[in-house]
């Protein structure tokens, strides 16, 4: 039997690349059949970025990048497509997460923003489009991420096996399988403060297997000064963003210590940053020996990934040891969401986004007629 064709899109929290994953589900199998990674636009990329920072939300710059970014979307798409010989007419849906500029959960009134115009995607490819995933789950009381748990659980869980399995994008979650209720909440920042500093030493746009941390020293004081954040002495659900971790908050927390750090150092103590605040979150929740998983751009980062399993006393693998390439998870998650929504399937979400009913991940848009 031929099932049905998804296609999910993700643009992580650093808006470096478009990730693009086709999936075929086939009586609740998961088989993907094409994946593929496009770059941002540097124009784009910093205007993204410009506009995460900022922290009031300039309207017009938001509708003008969310019509670029939907436009940018809808051509990628089509290219991605046709590498696969696949027709339009064949493609269920696309599950489109878009790039999230503000995440503000806690705010009065809670809300979070992700950009890439659904509605232009589905009026320029003709296919049915599912996005904005987090705003029923915020509606109903909850964090609104992290939304990747639930799919964590569907592919990766096996009875009798506990497992740990961590995302590191720009910021790390983590998701608990095995063991009874399904637990997932954002550990604190993964690789957007890494990104950032290294784009603002102008180290390229990313530490390079982590060897400029590594050339570094950890500055205890600094680590001290940032470990010291409210987010991190909160109980899950949580959930926070590169809005939050961003290079404001680095840079009060470096204006804190009377003295000036040698970049390769910040660098190193950012790598601890994201190692440790996983660690410690993980040591509160008194987690026993797992098999831990690792997915997300942070695989590359060979010191962060050394420095992880260090902390945990655990050796870290990567999804690929379950079969699904762990530069491509999250999208191939937003093809799973998306099926689901179109599907009309609830979650119940509230061990992990604390939302207080079961909630649709997810609003569809179907093309203009």
């Amino acid at each position: 039997m031929v099932g049905e064709i998804y296609i999910g899109l993700m643009t992580g929290t650093s808006a470096d690349s478009l990730d693009c994953a086709a999936v075929e589900f086939s009586d609740n199998e998961l088989n993907v059949i094409g994946l593929k990674n496009y770059d941002i636009p540097s124009n784009i990329k910093e205007e993204i970025s410009e506009n995460t920072r900022s922290k009031k939300l300039n309207e017009t710059l938001i509708k003008d990048l969310d019509l670029r970014l939907g436009e940018f979307f809808s051509d990628k798409v089509e290219e991605f497509i046709a590498s696969l010989s696949l027709k339009k007419e064949k493609i269920e849906a696309i599950g489109s997460h878009g790039q999230t500029i503000k995440h503000e959960p806690n705010s009065i009134p809670p809300f979070s923003l992700q950009i890439g115009n659904p509605q232009l995607i589905s009026n320029q490819l003709r296919i049915k489009t599912v996005a904005n995933f987090r705003d029923d789950d915020i509606t109903k009381g909850g964090q609104g991420a992290p939304l990747s748990p639930v799919f964590h659980k569907e592919v990766f869980a096996e009875e009798n096996k506990s497992r740990l399995i961590i995302n590191i994008g720009g910021i790390a979650n983590v998701s608990l399988l095995g063991g009874g209720e399904l637990i997932g909440f954002d550990t604190g920042p993964g690789n957007c403060l890494l990104d950032i500093w290294t784009k603002k030493n102008r180290k390229g746009d990313y530490d390079n297997k982590g060897r400029w941390a590594k050339s570094g020293t950890v500055d205890q004081d600094l680590l001290n000064i940032m470990m010291k954040d409210n987010y991190f002495s909160l109980e899950p659900p949580k959930s926070t963003g590169p809005d939050y971790f961003n290079l404001n908050w680095l840079q009060d927390c470096l204006m804190k210590l009377d003295r000036e750090v040698d970049p390769s150092d910040t660098q190193a103590t950012l790598v601890e940053l994201t190692a440790s605040s996983l660690a410690n979150s993980l040591e509160k929740l008194k987690i026993s020996s797992k098999k831990i998983y690792i997915c997300g751009g942070g695989v590359h980062n060979k010191f962060l990934m050394s420095r992880i399993s260090f902390l945990l006393g655990e050796k870290c693998y990567t999804t690929a040891k379950l079969g699904l390439d762990p530069d491509y998870i999250e999208a191939i998650c937003f093809a799973w969401l998306a099926y689901k929504r179109v599907n009309n399937i609830k979650f119940d979400m509230s061990a992990i986004t604390g939302s207080n009913e079961k909630v649709y991940l997810g609003k569809v848009y179907l093309p203009a007629k």
